[in-house]
């Protein structure tokens, strides 16, 4: 079973690097006794939960290149075609979905420049599988060997612009090849998945408490029969979830007596939580982010303070290392940008909130707010706002040119103030 349908050739040669890389941990490995690998490791809720959550929150935020002109920032329109549609078979968000999937299962993406424009710039953009990757350091630099024999160099904006591979590492630790997270955390995660495994087989078993069928004292041949029809009875009427809770019946002096603590006397559920917040750490999500509502407090007061750190600290960081990868593949001086505004979306009141600020202070005009919200323009809101009551430090406030002078003699007495504030 596979998790990246991504671009792959038919002759394989995979790396077995389980902990730098690639594949399955042998069980010597595992202490819980169960196999560690990407397949069965995403079979766990936790880390299916956690892998996805952040890949489609990453592929659903709006994206573009921008270039700078001076102290100020303008969009380039149209951008770069492989930021609208990577390849024919997959839109730009499948393509970043698959990128971050595959750096939160492998630590590594590979994405092959397949194509290009008139000027050398990428034009079509592939991602490879991991396991269909070695990388080997020679004499000319770092070669990627694709399918066991296709050579591939390492695209670099700088010093190798038509090379062919942009590799983007999770957490390098100094190597060339960025350690797998599954791979790290691989006795936790076969922690979970031994309890998850122990939690299936006790209640498929249907009986609450194991024990034994104690039969009077009798000859050994009538008590070896006796016993085999007493196991057949209880299995056959007593076993399998739907008829666990049914009372139990014995016969001819039969007794039965439980030897083994329930789930919860051996932590069993306690265990469960436990690795769901230490999963949910691995990947830097917040545990009520996927369910666990317990410890939500360690990320914050509330829901929007926890949402502000998944922003900070799970978004933000993966968000940075995404950039200044694709900035390499645009023209010297763009960059490509993500907008966390996007997260927005589907909350009317902060995005209200965030508008409304910005237009009283100036830095976002109301003709932005309603091309933000996709509604048609307007004309006469392309003018910035300004609070009335802000005057620069040490100037003094002018008068509203809409508030008429008084004439001199009036009856409320403020003509002579007025007069002297216009002559000054």
């Amino acid at each position: 079973m596979r998790f990246w349908p991504f671009r792959r050739r038919e002759a394989r040669s995979i790396d077995k690097m389980a902990l730098w890389g690639t594949g399955e941990l042998s069980l010597d490995e595992i202490h819980a006794g169960v196999p560690v690998s990407r397949e069965t490791a995403a079979r766990l809720v936790a880390v299916y939960a956690c892998v996805r959550l952040r890949a489609e929150t990453i592929s659903g935020l709006p994206a573009g290149v921008f270039r700078r002109r001076g102290d100020e920032r303008e969009r380039v329109e149209p951008g770069p075609e492989w930021l609208r549609q990577p390849n024919n078979e997959t839109t730009w968000f499948e393509f970043i979905e698959r990128v971050n999937t595959s750096l939160d299962f492998d630590g590594n993406a590979f994405v092959l420049i397949a194509g290009r424009d008139r000027l050398g710039f990428a034009r079509e953009l592939w991602t490879l599988h991991p396991d269909e990757i070695q990388i080997r350091r020679e004499k000319e630099g770092l070669v990627y060997v694709w399918g066991g024999s296709e050579r591939l160099s390492r695209f670099d904006g700088v010093f190798n612009p038509l090379g062919d591979v942009l590799h983007i590492k999770n957490v390098s630790w100094g190597s060339d090849r960025a350690p797998s997270p599954i791979g790290v955390a691989r006795q936790a995660i076969g922690l979970g998945i031994a309890i998850e495994k122990f939690g299936a087989r006790f209640f498929g078993g249907g009986q609450q408490l194991s024990g034994v069928i104690e039969l009077p004292a009798t000859s050994p041949e009538l008590a070896q029969e006796f016993a085999e029809q007493i196991r057949e009875y209880w299995q056959s009427t007593y076993g399998g979830s739907d008829r666990s809770h049914l009372p139990g019946i014995l016969t001819g002096g039969a007794k039965w007596t439980p030897i083994s603590i329930n789930p919860e006397e051996a932590q069993f559920l306690e265990t469960r939580k436990f690795q769901v917040a230490e999963i949910a750490r691995l990947y830097g999500i917040p545990p009520h982010m996927i369910g666990d509502v317990e410890r939500s407090t360690s990320w914050g007061s509330g829901i929007e303070q926890q949402s502000i750190g998944f922003v900070q600290f799970a978004i933000g960081p993966r968000l940075s290392r995404l950039e200044a990868a694709f900035d390499q593949l645009t023209p010297r001086g763009q960059f490509i940008k993500w907008n966390v505004n996007g997260l927005l979306r589907g909350d009317a009141r902060s995005r209200a909130e965030f508008y409304a600020k910005g237009i009283q202070w100036g830095y976002l005009l109301r003709s932005d707010a309603r091309r933000f919200e996709d509604l048609p323009q307007v004309e006469g809101l392309d003018r910035p706002l300004i609070p009335a009551n802000m005057i620069v430090l040490g100037e003094k406030a002018p008068i509203p040119l809409d508030v008429p002078v008084i004439a001199a003699g009036s009856e409320n007495g403020r003509a002579d103030s007025l007069a002297a504030t216009n002559s000054e």
